[in-house]
């Protein structure tokens, strides 16, 4: 009687822990792909390879992670592809550049093939703020030297942060930026500064740093000279660089910054496509919230000298929503901004 009690009371405590519910089991024996928008080594690239590492172990069924990269039109080709294509299971993942979450708001061309408000975001691994730099042979000391100063930067195409930024500062604050547009990305922009072939460019700080590491300390061929977001950030304060939006005259210019710069908040961001089941949603949320406080993970992102401070998928969700609350006229004014010269 005593040996039926025992077993009985040892199978009552096992069967919570042992329980497993559909969406435990559902990931067991597949493969999850996260696919980057971008080219493979460029500024969102190291960051799948992260996830890759540390997010099967977090899943229940620890299924297999795989990353491949579908590069395009930043971000938007894999965005209309996640949207409308994904299994809507969590079996796809996509990882895009920030500028996404505003693309159909503020783009220039027909960008009615997603709507990211029906996305379901993951979460995004750090804030992802442009810095302007330009040469040091260069007589620009301050963002006001802008004002003043023709300054040739290396671009990419329209939609991606290298052209906008300096683009919504010139029709915004009236700097005298004057883009080269053609290069492939990040390190093409930074072997043309070295090379001499433009002033400066405005990239993504987490881009710079990686191949100019000491730069803020003035050890290399360029000074920052400015920073994008509303306030200096600690790092660029104790540099002492102050922000682009400085030069802002009126509460409607800075009202218009703060909106196009809202998404910087959450660089690189992982989206599911829309559909996918409200549990499965939350389950890969938990996942990623988990890679995100590991201390590994934190180990590796300093080791790959990449940026590293995440934003769990919830709050990415409600910034968002917010983006997508912004006053008409802002939004017009943005996109007026943005627009081709006529």
């Amino acid at each position: 009687m005593k040996s039926a009690l025992l077993l009985g009371l040892l199978a009552t405590l096992a069967g919570p822990a042992l329980a497993q519910t559909p969406e435990d089991l559902f990931f067991k024996g597949k493969t999850i792909t996260i696919a980057v928008g971008a080219p493979p080594g460029g500024t969102l690239d190291p960051y799948a390879r992260l996830m890759q590492k540390f997010l099967g172990a977090r899943i229940p069924g620890n299924p297999n992670i795989v990353v491949t990269n579908v590069p395009g039109a930043s971000s938007n080709v894999l965005a209309r592809q996640i949207y409308a294509t994904a299994p809507k299971d969590g079996t796809m993942i996509g990882e895009v550049f920030h500028g996404v979450a505003m693309e159909p708001l503020i783009g220039q061309g027909d960008q009615r093939g997603f709507d990211p408000s029906k996305f379901a975001w993951l979460g995004s691994s750090h804030p992802e703020i442009a810095a302007c730099a330009v040469r040091t042979d260069m007589a620009v000391r301050d963002p006001g030297d802008f004002l003043t100063q023709e300054v040739v930067l290396g671009s990419t195409s329209p939609g991606s942060p290298p052209f906008d930024f300096p683009t919504m500062a010139n029709r915004i604050l009236g700097t005298k930026f004057k883009l080269v547009t053609g290069y492939g990305g990040g390190q093409a922009m930074m072997l043309a500064l070295e090379r001499r072939e433009v002033d400066g460019l405005c990239i993504a700080w987490s881009t710079m740093k990686t191949y100019l590491p000491d730069i803020l300390g003035g050890q290399r061929h360029a000074r920052v000279i400015a920073q994008s977001e509303m306030e200096t950030t600690p790092e660029f304060r104790a540099a002492g660089v102050p922000p682009l939006a400085s030069l802002a005259k009126t509460q409607e210019d800075r009202e218009a910054l703060a909106f196009f710069y809202g998404p910087n908040a959450f660089g690189g961001p992982f989206i599911l496509p829309p559909g996918v089941p409200e549990a499965r949603v939350a389950l890969l949320r938990k996942a990623f919230a988990e890679v995100f406080a590991d201390p590994e993970a934190a180990a590796e992102a300093r080791r790959l000298n990449i940026d590293w401070a995440p934003l769990a998928g919830e709050e990415v969700q409600r910034r968002v929503e917010k983006i997508y609350a912004a006053s008409p006229q802002v939004i017009a004014r943005v996109k007026a901004a943005l627009s081709p010269p006529k």
